[in-house]
C-alpha cells in the first residue's frame, strides 16, 4: 500500500491533564519520510480545560494537531467526526491517556506499506498508578484484563486473515486502519462506545465484524508496536471489575446478531427479549462460579463470578429493552455516516 499521509486520531472527553502529557509525547515521534503527518483530538464536549490544552500545544508543534468539537455524548460520534474530516491514507488510533514508543507512527506506516492489509495493531501495555495485586498479572487472570486495557499477544508479529477465526482482537489505544476500508463500511456505530459515564463498549469489537461483512478484513499484529496508557488506582478494585463485565455484557445485548452470525437472532425463540439457549448457557455459568465457593482459589472465585455477572448485564439490556419496548437487542443500529466520505 502507498501511503504519503496519517492523521493521529484521540478522542477525549475531560481528560485534559493527561491529554497534555500524550500530546506531549506525540511530539517526539520519530517523522516518516515522505508522508504527511497530523494530530486529530476530537473532544467529545468536554466541560475542562481540553481546548486550552490542544490550543497551547498546537503552538510550535512539529506535528501539526487539529482540534475537533463533537457536541454529541459518545466515542463514536468523535471517531466518525475524524473519518469525516480527514483525508490522509492511514488513521492511527490511540487515547488520551497513551504514551507512545517513539518509532510508533513510523512502524506503522511501515507495516502498511510492507502490506496489503487494511488494520495494524500492537501491545498496549500499562502505566500503574499502583502496583497491582500480584495474581492480577499471572496469565490465568488474562481472561478478565478488560478492565485494565492491556494488550499483550506475544513477542510474535502475526497477520491476521479473513479465515483465520478465534484470534483476539485489538483495541482503539493502538490500532491503526486504511481510511478507505473504514469510510467503505461507513464508519463506527453509533450505539457503541462509552457515552454518559456509562462502560458500554463494543465499538472496537463491531468494527472488525463489520470489515469481515465487507470482505476487508486483513490485518497485522506488530508485536514490537507499543503504546503505554495509565491505569488509575479505580480501575484496580473488585467494584470496577464488577461493574465493567455487567455493562460489557449490556454491550453484548447490542451486539447479538454479530456474537452469533451464523444464526438468524430473528428467528431464535426468546423469553423476554433474551434468546432462549443463553438461559441455558447462563445457568451453567452460575453453576461453575457456585462451585468456585468451597475453594480456596480467589482469582477463580473472581473470573467466575465475573462471567457470571456479564450473563447479568446481557439479561438486563434485553429485558429492559423488551419492557420499554425498544428496538430489539442484537439489530444493527443505523451508522452516523453511512456513505463513503469524501472532501
Amino acid at each position: 500500500m502507498i501511503v504519503t499521509s496519517a492523521s493521529i486520531v484521540l478522542c477525549t472527553h475531560n481528560r485534559a491533564v493527561l491529554l497534555s502529557e500524550t500530546l506531549a509525547a506525540l511530539q517526539k515521534l520519530e517523522l516518516v519520510p515522505d508522508c504527511r503527518a497530523e494530530v486529530v483530538v476530537v473532544d467529545n464536549n468536554s466541560s475542562d480545560g481540553t481546548r486550552a490544552v490542544v490550543n497551547n500545544a498546537a503552538q510550535g508543534a512539529r506535528i501539526p494537531i487539529v482540534y475537533l468539537h463533537e457536541a454529541r455524548q459518545g466515542k463514536s460520534f468523535a471517531l466518525n467526526l475524524a473519518l469525516e474530516y480527514t483525508t490522509s491514507d492511514v488513521l492511527a488510533l490511540t487515547d488520551d491517556d497513551v504514551i507512545p514508543a517513539v518509532d510508533w507512527l513510523s512502524r506503522i506506516v511501515e507495516d502498511f506499506r510492507e502490506r496489503d492489509i487494511t488494520f495494524v495493531f500492537g501491545k498496549v501495555l500499562p502505566r500503574w498508578s499502583r502496583l497491582p495485586p500480584p495474581e492480577l498479572l499471572t496469565k490465568r487472570a488474562q481472561d478478565i484484563w478488560g478492565p485494565l486495557a492491556i494488550v499483550d499477544y506475544g513477542d510474535a508479529s502475526t497477520a491476521y486473515l479473513p479465515e483465520s477465526c478465534g484470534q483476539r482482537l485489538p483495541i482503539g489505544a493502538n490500532l491503526a486502519f486504511r481510511r478507505s476500508a473504514l469510510s467503505t463500511i461507513g464508519g463506527w456505530r453509533t450505539d457503541l462506545g462509552k457515552v454518559n459515564n456509562t462502560l458500554i463498549s463494543g465499538e472496537d469489537h463491531e468494527i472488525f465484524l463489520h470489515l469481515r461483512r465487507f470482505g476487508l478484513y486483513a490485518g497485522w499484529y506488530d508485536a514490537a508496536l507499543t503504546v503505554r496508557h495509565f491505569v488509575p488506582p479505580d480501575r484496580l478494585t473488585r467494584h470496577y471489575f464488577r461493574r465493567w463485565f455487567f455493562w460489557h455484557g449490556k454491550t453484548q445485548a447490542l451486539m447479538l446478531d454479530d456474537l452469533f452470525p451464523n444464526l438468524s437472532m430473528e428467528m431464535v425463540p426468546r423469553i423476554c427479549g433474551v434468546p432462549r439457549f443463553l438461559y441455558r448457557q447462563a445457568a451453567a455459568q452460575v453453576l461453575r462460579w457456585v462451585r468456585t465457593l468451597g475453594r480456596h482459589d480467589a482469582l477463580a472465585l473472581l473470573i467466575e463470578e465475573l462471567r457470571a455477572l456479564q450473563f447479568a448485564g446481557l439479561f438486563y439490556e434485553c429485558w429492559r429493552r423488551t419492557l420499554s419496548g425498544g428496538r430489539k437487542s442484537g439489530r444493527p443500529a443505523s451508522r452516523t455516516r453511512a456513505h463513503v466520505f469524501s472532501r
